[in-house]
Parts: C-alpha cells; structure tokens; sequence
C-alpha cells in the first residue's frame, strides 16, 4: 500500500511537521477532502500508528471490519442511527482515550464527512469534548491538539501531488479550568480556535468559484516559475491566489473564465496544451522513453490499469476515488506477482523466483521514472486534430491570463 501511494502521488510534501509531538498522546484534526487517503498518507508519512476513527456502518461486515482494524481504523456512529449508536459511541469514546492513555495518535476528521470541495463544513464538537475527558479520566495534564490541513493538486489525477501541512499545536492545558466550570462553552470556543487553524492551513473559497480556482491552479503550477519554487513556497502561492480569487470581483471572474471556457469547447486539457509547447528535445526524450518503460508497464500496469477500469466503473464519489484505486492497484499488483512467483519457482527453481521479483521491481522504478515524458508523448498527440488558428487564439489568451496570475509567484 506504501509504494502504490508513492506511486499514485509523484510528490507528497508534509510541511511543519515538527508541530507533531514524536512521542506521548496526541490528537490530530484535519480537513477530509481524500476520504481514507486523508488518513492512509499521515499514516505513511508519521513514524508512529496513526488510529482514526471512520462512520459506523462501514464495519457492519465481520470481514471488513476486521481488515479496518488492521489498518488502526475504529467506528463512530451518527447520532441519527437511533438510540443504540449511543452506547456504540460511547464505546468508540473509550477506545480513543485508552489509546490516548496509551500514548498514541488519534486522528478525527470535525466536519463529519469527506468532501473536495475548497470550504469547511461546520465542525463537529465530539473529539474536543474527548480530549477533556481523556484528561479527566487519566489525568494527563495536557493533550496536544494538532490541526493538519491536505490539499490535493488532483482527485483523482495519476501522478498528482499533495501538500500535508501541520499547524502549531492547541494545548488543552490551557483551556481546561474554562472546561471544568463552563463545559458547553469552553468547547464551543476551542472548536471556533480549531476552525481558524485549519481555514489558515487549506484553500477556502465560495462554492461557485471552485471550479474557476481550479483552472487556475492548474494553469498556474505549468509556469517555469513556479516550479522553481520549494514546496511550502508553491502552497504559499496557491493560498495566495485562492485568496484573491475569493475577493475577486464577479464582472474580473467571468474575464479570467473566458480562456477556460474556449479550452473546454475544443475539449483539451490543461497538460495536453502544455505538452504541446514544450521544446523538440523534450517530446523526442519522450518517444526514447517507451521502449525503456515498456517491461515495467506490462508487469505493473496490468494491475493499475484494471483498478482504474475498477475505479472508474464503480465510484460514484470523487474523494473515494484515489483511495479505490490505490488499494485495488496495490492488491491486484501482489496477486499477481504472488502467482507468477510461485509459478516460476513450481517450474524452474526458488532463484528464478527472486530474481524476478527483483527485475520486476526495478521494471516499475524505470516506468515510474519515465512516465512524465510518456503523457507528454500521449498529451501533445491530442493538440494536432485542433484547427492551427484555434490554438493560436487559445495559446494566446493562455499566456495573456498567466501574465495575471504569475504575480503570485513574487
């Protein structure tokens, strides 16, 4: 599951991580927009167990929940599944503090859901109510609370990136006699501090803008310029530019939506017009690339390729979509590998066996290696069946609208 993230997500940076204490109990908040893979990638990039805590219903099967367990997840049930989710959550409530007792992490998601869009949904109170009585109960005298936001270049996108950033620590210390005499208060303003910490550290923008800002990330993280920048500088960039796509004026939006819009007509996509202006060299480095990535994409991309095939055909709901097709892919690439190993070793002997797992595994470094300059092969095939005076026009206020927003970059 490691190296199928790792695979999935080209660069995963986790900024501020000192925030995160690397022993004794800790709680950690964040935003929900990848679903499980919110959860997955804390638990790849920390050297410590990561538990958290998932809906309810998703254990109702013996053998599912069974794996979940394995993977450190616990249920936590709605209030609105009836009188018997009380008792179920007061159970999941224990389980949390024993954990923390126990000095471990424990990660709730406040909205309740998982979602991509660029806002937050209201928080929910129970993990700030469970940090106090955790203290209560166990007398600890303090319990970190530390807000994490993700933000995803993609939903769905092979090759992607994310940015995991940490927030400066929410001690409960201080906040605990305000607990102990105005319980329903002090957690109000706790949840309030911790709503804050999280907006500050994930993109926020009106639903209705959402899909302009988008756009206009994508086009943004083509520019030379800001791939130049570190990783905490590029976040820094986008954060600004959602910003002033927020503040915007509605007459300004629909002027930087007109490029998108001729884009969208001819039904191109944003990497395909910038493979097509990438320099001779680079698209010739990219046919040279395929005999080269050839083997480690018949081993492994057998697997992917039917886990998307999977994904595509049977998700409905885009944050679930990463998660599926990462772990379909990581199950499907060990089956298949198991079977071929016990194969060549029944036939030949248990060396052959190694030595192929081996050579399948530098196989997949090599595509992996490789794969950028195959989708630039693959994305600028798409730009020749477009009329020369349409791309003309079209790279024409590309390049009008990235002079706007490459003021960011400074």
């Amino acid at each position: 599951m490691t190296i199928a993230t790792r695979v999935f997500y080209r660069r995963i940076h986790f900024l501020h991580a000192t925030h995160i204490p690397a022993t004794g109990p800790v709680i950690l908040l964040a935003n929900h927009p990848g679903s499980l893979m919110d959860a997955a990638l804390l638990g790849l990039l920390l050297n410590r167990p990561v538990h958290f805590f998932a809906r309810g219903d998703i254990f109702k099967n013996k053998v599912i929940a069974a794996l979940l367990r394995t993977l450190h997840m616990h249920p936590v049930h709605h209030h609105l599944d009836g009188r018997s989710s009380i008792h179920a959550n007061d159970e999941s409530f224990d389980t949390a503090i024993g954990l923390l007792q126990a000095g471990e992490i424990v990660l709730f998601f406040p909205e309740g859901f998982s979602h991509v869009d660029y806002y937050l949904l209201p928080f929910k109170k129970g993990a700030f109510r469970l940090a106090f009585q955790a203290m209560q109960k166990t007398g600890l005298p303090s319990l970190p609370i530390v807000p994490i936001g993700f933000h995803y270049t993609h939903p769905k996108a092979l090759f992607s990136s994310v940015w995991v950033l940490a927030s400066a620590p929410i001690e409960t210390a201080s906040w605990y006699s305000g607990y102990m005499h105005s319980p329903a208060k002090t957690v109000r303003q706790i949840c309030t501090t911790a709503f804050q910490a999280i907006s500050a550290i994930t993109i926020q923008v009106e639903k209705n803008r959402a899909k302009l800002l988008f756009n206009l990330l994508e086009l943004f993280r083509t520019d030379p310029g800001y791939q130049g920048l570190l990783p905490g500088q590029q976040w820094q960039a986008e954060k600004e530019l959602s910003r002033f796509i927020q503040d915007c004026q509605e007459d300004q939006l629909s002027v930087y939506q007109e490029y998108f819009t001729l884009r969208d007509a001819h039904l191109l996509k944003e990497e395909w017009i910038t493979a097509a202006e990438l320099p001779g060299s680079t698209r010739q480095l990219a046919w040279i690339c395929w005999p080269i990535a050839l083997p480690g994409l018949l081993v492994h991309g057998i697997a992917i390729y039917t886990a998307k095939q999977l994904a595509d055909a049977k998700v409905t709901r885009v944050d679930f979509y990463a998660w599926i097709l990462v772990a379909a892919a990581a199950l499907l690439d060990i089956g298949l590998h198991l079977v071929l190993f016990i194969l060549i070793a029944a036939l030949f002997s248990l060396t052959p066996a190694v030595l192929f797992l081996a050579a399948s595994m530098l196989a997949g470094w090599i595509s992996w290696k490789s794969a950028p300059y195959l989708l630039v092969a693959r994305s600028r095939s798409k730009c020749k069946k477009i009329p020369a005076d349409s791309l003309q026009l079209l790279r024409a206020k590309r390049a009008k609208l990235m002079e706007t927003i490459k003021v960011f970059l400074a």
